[in-house]
């Protein structure tokens, strides 16, 4: 007695994987950083409909920076002192020293560096405030991507105008 061999119409075919994008798994990634977090709770929301998304407008604050971001590290670096420069350029001016000085208090105590970053961040603010002041959304996080000839950013903001905060 011959074995019989399964129709292929019977067998189950079974779909190839499809692998989520690589942005996807990191905008999922922080979204569970963010959620583990101090954002426990809250919903987040890509782009909403209407809205403008922050991680072109951040590339558009920090281009004439670029430059001397020639790695990926000094790119992080860049991207978050133009983060510190822009959620302290939303807050009322008496109240930014204290934010910038919060910050800088994790530096390493290189006096000269801290007065040179102190510096771009001071530039960055007014940089904020003369072409960027119609955006009044706090940044609160950002991911970033070597994909080989660019990076891709995706960036997490409030929606909401947190300046009253």
């Amino acid at each position: 007695m011959a074995a019989q061999k399964k129709s292929s119409k019977s067998r189950s075919r079974r779909r190839p994987r499809q692998r989520r994008p690589d942005s996807a798994r990191r905008f999922d990634s922080l979204k569970s950083r963010l959620q583990e977090g101090p954002f426990r709770g809250h919903e987040l929301v890509v782009t909403p409909r209407g809205s403008t998304k922050m991680s072109k407008v951040l590339w558009r604050f920090i281009e004439p920076y670029r430059e001397f971001a020639d790695t990926e590290e000094a790119l992080r670096k860049l991207l978050t002192l133009a983060i510190l420069a822009w959620d302290a350029a939303l807050l009322p001016k008496e109240e930014r020293p204290h934010m910038i000085d919060k910050v800088f208090q994790t530096l390493p105590p290189d006096e000269e560096l801290r007065i040179g970053l102190r510096g771009i961040v001071d530039e960055l603010i007014e940089r904020k405030e003369r072409y960027f002041s119609q955006y009044k959304r706090s940044i609160i996080d950002f991911e970033l991507q070597d994909r080989g000839r660019d990076y891709n950013l995706i960036v997490v903001s409030f929606l909401e105008d947190t300046s009253s905060r």
